[in-house]
């Protein structure tokens, strides 16, 4: 379990320009969310969903506002700094599985490993062992895995670096139902074992429910679903 690793995000706002001038993407006047939870955000397309994600990560950093992970504020980090804070603590796994077809499956999972310019004995025991673990072979093409692979795949990928926070953005979208439920289920278990922060965007409502946490975006805002009572407790 990561201590100390709680999410506060306060007075967030972030605007674009489009052209109809300038667009509020994100309003958020404060969000606290204790570390090690799991929470599904929905909402419909352009209610700012994604852009919330990339801020609390330090991909982009809002006009005004107040991002902490744990002792760090991440808003005050330059883009150096933060994508050095990034590689260390946060994960990703995105609808776009992001495997080379040329690699096998093993080695998409020590790609990361390869820009440490030494794969290490234990890295490559850990690489199979998470593959075995999501019943793939690890000497598989990456282009003869099904989807449902792929994504299971790219999944131990991510779980190599054993991140603090799990940042999922529709990673079930582009899969059936059983694939779907394979790789949800795997994204809990993997998040419990790490003590990690899921952070999960999805439109799938079989997915958010099984989430203790259940938020909705709309036009910029964040809105409670499930559970408000307790993160007010947190607050």
């Amino acid at each position: 379990m990561h201590e100390h690793f709680d999410l506060e995000a306060r007075d967030i706002i972030y605007k674009t320009v489009d052209g109809l001038g300038v667009r509020t993407i994100l309003s958020i006047e404060r969000l606290k969310i204790a570390q090690g939870s799991r929470l599904a955000l929905q909402g419909s397309s352009g209610a700012g969903k994604t852009t919330l994600l990339k801020v609390l990560s330090g991909i982009i950093r809002s006009d005004i506002g107040l991002v902490r992970w744990g002792k760090t504020i991440v808003s005050d980090l330059n883009e150096t700094n933060r994508d050095a804070w990034r590689g260390e603590n946060c994960g990703f796994l995105f609808q776009d599985f992001g495997l080379l077809e040329g690699l096998t499956a093993v080695e998409n999972v020590l790609l990361p490993e390869t820009f440490k310019g030494c794969i290490s004995t234990s890295a490559q025991q850990r690489a199979r062992e998470l593959l075995d673990r999501f019943g793939i072979r690890a000497d598989t093409p990456a282009k003869h895995l099904s989807r449902g692979e792929m994504q299971r795949t790219a999944l131990a990928r991510m779980l190599m670096g054993s991140p603090k926070v799990i940042f999922a953005d529709e990673p079930t979208a582009s899969l059936d139902e059983v694939n779907a439920q394979h790789v949800t289920q795997a994204l809990i278990e993997s998040s419990k074992e790490l003590g990690a922060t899921l952070f999960v965007i999805t439109h799938d409502n079989d997915l958010a429910e099984k989430f203790p946490l259940r938020a909705r975006m709309h036009q910029g805002r964040w809105l409670w679903l499930e559970n408000e009572p307790q993160l007010r407790n947190f607050l």
